[in-house]
């Protein structure tokens, strides 16, 4: 009876934590609403590519708001298919404290919930792979194209770009398992899941301004300066492209890539992802890991954040497109 109730040791070998890695990343890539995200949103991508949905496309002149802004848009049915397939793996165990108690496993919940985040890996390569199919389309034909009329800026997305629409399936994976650890129930994680994934991924364009650009969960490298109904030649000469008043767009706006402003999102991304690991990792033991866990996401969001804020850039006043 001594040798039944006693506990799990504290800290377990990697060994055993590396197998429960590689048992839920297997689980994760043979799931079946995994590559059901997978195949919409590589649908989705030449949906958004061909210019059928988005009033031009990526490789036509278009507006911020419907062309290269929604560089990672086609990644979102991923989005929901990862965080409803990561809740659902944290959630098959639900052990009672007494199964708990008398598990034989070395492993703790706490070790446990390590590999779950670990199975992350698995739709964020496939989001990887979606987008690099977009990036060779969108190259194949010539590159992107932003801005309208004579003001167009035609270049090809930098590999940097392929990291964003990875980075926020990745964040969006590890907000599954955060949320069944919070809030343990299939029903609850579920409309937590759809709603926070419709906030965020499917009203994206929510986030195309600022302030609220900010904080998007996926965004482009693209930002907008307003120049008002009549600027000067010099002003509309100073930026890569400009997009002209018409549709939703009701001023001259100046459009750059700012790759150092988008690369200091993918920052924060990062940093909300740890954050959502820790409190993950805090709902499944204690354990002193955690804390180091929570401190880097903490830091890596006020970096970013800084620096996106200290970035060099256009007008981020409020109700401006970014």
């Amino acid at each position: 009876m001594t040798a039944l109730l006693a506990a799990p040791p504290a800290v377990v070998g990697r060994g055993t934590v590396r197998a429960l890695a590689a048992a839920e990343i297997r689980h994760a890539a043979r799931s079946p609403l995994i590559w059901a995200g997978v195949a919409f949103s590589v649908a989705l991508a030449g949906w958004a590519d061909t210019g059928s949905g988005t009033g031009g496309g990526f490789t036509e002149p278009g507006s911020i708001d419907n062309g290269y802004a929604v560089w990672e848009y086609p990644v979102m049915p991923l989005a929901l298919a990862a965080f409803v397939v990561a809740n659902g793996a944290a959630l098959r165990e639900r052990p009672t404290p007494t199964a708990e108690l008398f598990a034989s496993t070395p492993a703790r919940a706490w070790e446990r919930t390590v590999g779950l985040l670990a199975a992350a890996v698995v739709p964020a390569v496939l989001a990887l792979l979606v987008l690099t199919g977009q990036y060779l389309s969108v190259v194949a034909v010539g590159g992107a194209v932003l801005g309208e009329d004579r003001w167009t800026d035609t270049f090809d997305p930098a590999p940097l770009e392929m990291l964003g629409g990875p980075l926020a399936i990745g964040c969006s994976f590890v907000a599954g398992v955060a949320v069944a650890r919070v809030v343990r129930s299939r029903a609850a994680g579920a409309v937590l899941g759809f709603v926070g994934w419709a906030a965020f991924f499917g009203m994206y364009y929510n986030w195309l301004y600022a302030p609220f650009g900010l904080f998007a969960v996926t965004r482009s490298s693209v930002l907008a300066t307003n120049l008002g109904l009549h600027p000067s030649a010099a002003q509309l000469a100073a930026h890569e492209a400009v997009q002209p008043p018409g549709g939703f767009v009701h001023e001259y706006l100046a459009l750059d890539r700012v790759l150092s402003f988008y690369g200091m999102h993918l920052v924060y991304v990062g940093g909300v992802t740890l954050g959502l690991a820790g409190i993950a990792l805090a709902r499944s033991g204690r354990d002193v890991r955690t804390r180091r866990v929570l401190v880097a996401g903490l830091v890596l969001v006020v970096l970013g954040l800084a620096g996106e804020l200290l970035t060099p850039v256009g007008d981020l006043g409020v109700g401006k497109p970014l």
